[in-house]
């Protein structure tokens, strides 16, 4: 009981509800936002006080919800992509600042603009390209590929090992028949 303290109990739909008191696009909104984050569904429930199975039957019932996180996860994705993107390819930036000078009993506005060019990050560049373009681009490409031949000598003395089994079991059958 003590757990329920701070929770809402509804006798009717909480969609119905939010929908009725006009603040359904407020929560949807609150969820992608959430969403987007990351914060738990635990803690978007006790924001909203509700159960957390509640939500679990909404998203159930009222697919747009789903579709708000979802929506807000692939955005959050993609934000991210672009960010290590622009890290890995390097960037500029200006900072600006303003002077007022009085001259003359006038003021003069100055703006100071300074351009910075930020340069690639190695980590970024190598953790993009692994990840698109495979191993080759990985730091430890060569313990990768020493690997693979282990790998394929290993294969190689299991095809060795069979067809050793499989000349035994040709001469078998051939002894058998006298």
């Amino acid at each position: 009981m003590a757990n329920r303290k701070n929770k809402r109990i509804y006798t009717t739909d909480i969609w119905e509800q939010w929908k009725k008191d006009g603040k359904l696009e407020e929560v949807l909104a609150f969820i992608a936002d959430c969403s987007k984050k990351l914060v738990t569904q635990r803690e978007m429930c006790k924001y909203l006080k509700i159960e957390e199975h509640t939500f679990t039957n909404l998203k159930h019932k009222y697919p747009q919800i789903q579709e708000a996180m979802d929506k807000s996860r692939y955005e959050l994705k993609k934000d991210l992509a672009n960010a290590m993107y622009k890290k890995a390819i390097g960037y500029e930036t200006i900072d600006e600042d303003q002077l007022i000078e009085e001259k003359d009993g006038k003021q003069k506005k100055k703006v100071h603009r300074i351009k910075k060019q930020v340069g690639p990050d190695f980590k970024a560049i190598v953790y993009l390209l692994t990840k698109k373009f495979g191993k080759e681009y990985s730091e430890r490409y060569e313990d990768l590929r020493l690997a693979e031949k282990k790998l394929e000598a290993q294969k190689e003395e299991w095809n060795s090992v069979e067809s050793i089994t499989e000349e035994y079991d040709d001469s078998d059958e051939e002894h058998s028949g006298d």
